[in-house]
């Protein structure tokens, strides 16, 4: 009965040692996944007519992300600067918080995170706080704005104004409709901001 006593703490050592010794010679893999989600499926007229908030924001920083709770999908808290308001009750330079779905390293599927620098006109709903808005339909909600050309996430839409000429397309709206695996659509960013004007108006 004594060996047995001692034959099993014996084991569990060497089986502890054994597993460090694994453990040690492993390396961290970086993991990305695309995450597959179903987003409210939104028109830009109804977007346009339900939105608390439309804007033309400056993405300044990343402020966190929020998991957990009631999130079942996480998500990333931006920090914008409001560079035009279309309607709504914010003004241009106010400081307001976004939350985009997804999180570095686990992106919703065809909707890459917003980066630093990047402004976008966004569909907005108050999350309560008056401070913090979620997009409204998501990538349906989400335009990134250039000088000649506005990249639309989402499905196209035949009653927004595609651009005709794509040669003048900038190459940060190049790069970020790859991202999209052509789930997006290219408009003409100042006949879009025209419509916009008109349509809430």
């Amino acid at each position: 009965m004594k060996k047995i006593k001692l034959v099993i703490p014996l084991f569990i050592c060497m089986l502890l040692i054994a597993c460090e010794e694994e453990k040690t010679n492993t390396k961290d893999n970086e993991l990305s996944a695309s995450v597959h989600a179903s987003t409210e499926d939104i028109s830009y007229k109804q977007a346009v007519a339900e939105a608390d908030l439309i804007v033309e924001v400056s993405i300044q920083k990343m402020q966190g992300v929020i998991e957990g709770g009631n999130n079942i999908i996480a998500k990333t808290k931006f920090e914008g600067q409001v560079n035009n308001v279309y309607t709504g009750s914010k003004k241009v330079k106010d400081t307001i918080s976004i939350l985009q779905e997804g999180k570095d390293g686990m992106e919703i599927e065809n909707y890459p995170l917003f980066e630093p620098g990047e402004n976008y006109i966004l569909m907005l709903m108050d999350s309560g706080d008056g401070k913090t808005y979620w997009i409204k339909g998501q990538l349906n909600g989400t335009y990134l704005i250039e000088n000649k050309s506005t990249l639309k996430f989402g499905k196209q839409e035949v009653t927004l104004p595609e651009k005709k000429d794509v040669s003048d397309v900038e190459a940060s709206i190049i790069e970020k409709q790859k991202e999209t695996g052509g789930n997006s659509q290219i408009l003409d960013t100042v006949k879009f901001k025209k419509q916009i004007q008109n349509d809430v108006e």
